[in-house]
């Protein structure tokens, strides 16, 4: 077992998606994650915060019924919030429940995120949670994204 970083993507797998008993491979992969994190510290970053509300915020609206999730969002953001608002707060405390290491943005991780972009393959967002994950000591990333495959020092857990 190592440190794991959670990439968006498995959070929101992870809060979207209803628990089964059933074997399959989303409660593998949920936990196999999930028994990393305990072991050795699950890590996230402010990143993991912003990308997670903002998918979650359009998957919502999705929900309710909302054709163009994204131009109700860019219309009347204020607005879209005020109906999340309840949602949100009931998803800080699921995260909050998982007793996750927030990793600063500190000029390591920019300088990590900076050389990450440099090789080919790897955008801004990824390279952002690979320096992340890099500089909190993990040999782990939790994502469906399999452009961490290629990034040396991670593993990834994939479903």
């Amino acid at each position: 077992m190592s440190r794991c970083y959670l990439d968006t993507n498995f959070l929101y797998v992870h809060l979207r998606s209803e628990r089964s008993e059933a074997p399959g491979p989303l409660e593998d992969w949920r936990s196999r994650v999930l028994t990393e994190a305990a072991v050795d510290g699950g890590v996230i970053s402010a990143l993991v915060h912003d990308e997670l509300a903002y998918r979650l915020i359009l998957a919502w609206l999705r929900d309710d019924g909302v054709n163009d999730p994204l131009s109700a969002y860019r219309a009347d953001a204020q607005a879209v919030m005020r109906t999340v608002r309840r949602r949100l707060t009931a998803t800080w405390r699921a995260v909050d429940s998982l007793s996750l290491e927030l990793q600063l943005t500190d000029s390591a991780v920019v300088e990590q995120a900076r050389s990450l972009m440099a090789r080919p393959g790897l955008g801004p967002r990824d390279s952002f949670h690979a320096a992340h994950a890099l500089v909190a000591g993990c040999s782990v990333i939790a994502s469906t994204d399999a452009a961490f495959d290629d990034v040396p020092g991670l593993r990834r857990l994939a479903p």
